[in-house]
């Protein structure tokens, strides 16, 4: 019980000192001390339970209950019940408000970081082992009920304005639970609250908190097919990432290299070389956007499709091929132009269908012409297409406008 009762005590000590800090490590779920006391005390009393013996009755109401509620979080988490383990989590959840309402001080936004992930934690490991089960699975969707519960609390900040710091943190938790249970409408809300005047200003907190949200709403602005917001969120993220963060910068990278390409931005060589690995899939997509070669493109997306997938890149990927036919219509323009500097407006579509069957693409003049006609709808090209001569008239002197100028959004009724 040594084990036990020395953290209970460190836990009692940092409460007295209001040291927030402290108390966050210490209420982790993977803080090391608090583990091993209970795999000890569980080894000579497989039967031990966290209400048993008063071990927290030194703590003052509510604080006993809570820590109490942590410890049946934790020894049912080293049992493998994660279900309980959820159950228990919840329990000390008002314990933990009550204290988070009433104290003044803003030295308990810390130790709500680690309840707010600590329920998400339990929540997810609690729908695995149901799902295993052959049983229904809730637990993740009642976890963001209960976020909800912690972001309101924040927001009213109950007797100091600086408890409002926790909010950002429950915003990203609750974010990647919807992403996870694919409710990205459930965002909207969470995030004109950021954005409103009630919220503290962005730059009073934590920098990877800003990261992560900038993340988070640089992937729903893909989804929302905003690639341009898209972009400035997600290089925002990328851009203040701790230089370290290798994986989390891999991981911002997946989708903004996309949307980059999309626009019509290719990486650069520097980054390239840094990260070689993450950039390889889409290098060849990136090398068929510059060359302008269908072939490749088609190639490099059918043997990355499983990959490109899984990380739901696929499909803003797949929108690239217009830019890529734009590419290799703007080739066959340069060379007709000097072949025909009088009629370098008027390129013959049969140029373009040559130039296609040499990327190993043979189509008929028909589907061509949709190709073409497809480029013109999306601003790709400025012209329009003579069907009885079977060419394309283009703009005299800009007749490629900028990648950021074409219309990526299909139109919805």
């Amino acid at each position: 019980m040594n084990g036990i009762q020395q953290y209970v005590g460190s836990v009692a000590a940092s409460i007295r000192q209001e040291n927030g800090f402290k108390l966050r490590e210490l209420l982790s779920l993977h803080y090391e001390q608090s583990r091993r006391a209970v795999a000890t005390v569980l080894s000579q009393q497989p039967h031990w339970r966290a209400s048993s013996g008063g071990v927290c009755r030194g703590l003052v109401s509510p604080w006993d209950e809570f820590l109490e509620c942590h410890l049946s979080t934790l020894v049912c988490l080293e049992k493998g019940q994660y279900v309980e383990a959820y159950e228990s989590a919840i329990a000390g959840l008002q314990p933990f408000l009550k204290v988070f309402r009433e104290d003044q001080g803003s030295w308990l936004v810390h130790p709500m970081y680690s309840v707010v992930h600590n329920l998400r934690d339990v929540a997810e490991k609690g729908d695995d082992q149901l799902k295993v089960q052959g049983k229904k699975q809730g637990k993740l969707v009642d976890c963001g009920d209960q976020l909800r519960k912690c972001f309101s609390v924040s927001l009213q900040a109950p007797g100091n304005k600086d408890k409002k710091l926790a909010a950002l943190d429950i915003v990203n938790v609750s974010i990647k639970i919807y992403f996870k249970l694919n409710t990205l409408r459930l965002c909207k809300n969470l995030i004109r609250t950021v954005e409103s005047k009630q919220f503290p200003p962005f730059d009073v907190f934590p920098v990877s908190q800003r990261v992560t949200y900038r993340f988070y709403l640089g992937r729903l602005a893909v989804f929302d097919e905003k690639y341009e917001d898209a972009q400035e969120s997600l290089e925002y993220a990328l851009l203040h990432c701790h230089k370290n963060a290798k994986k989390n910068k891999a991981l911002i990278l997946k989708y903004l290299i996309p949307v980059g390409l999309l626009l019509g931005k290719l990486p650069s060589s520097q980054l390239s070389q840094h990260y070689s690995d993450i950039l390889a899939p889409y290098m060849p997509i990136a090398d068929s956007l510059k060359s302008g070669n269908i072939g490749t493109f088609y190639d490099s997306m059918k043997k990355q499709r499983n990959r490109l997938i899984r990380d739901g890149t696929y499909l803003l990927l797949e929108k690239l091929q217009a830019a890529v036919y734009r590419r290799l219509l703007r080739k066959v323009w340069l060379i007709h132009a000097q072949q025909d500097q009088a009629k370098a407006a008027q390129i013959p579509l049969v140029y373009f269908q040559k130039a296609l069957q040499v990327a190993g693409i043979d189509i008929e003049m028909d589907e061509i012409e949709c190709i073409a006609a497809n480029l013109i709808a999306r601003k790709y090209v400025k012209g329009y297409i003579s069907h009885k001569l079977k060419v394309m008239v283009v703009h005299k002197t800009s007749p490629f406008p900028p990648l950021t100028e074409a219309i990526l959004v299909d139109d919805t009724v």
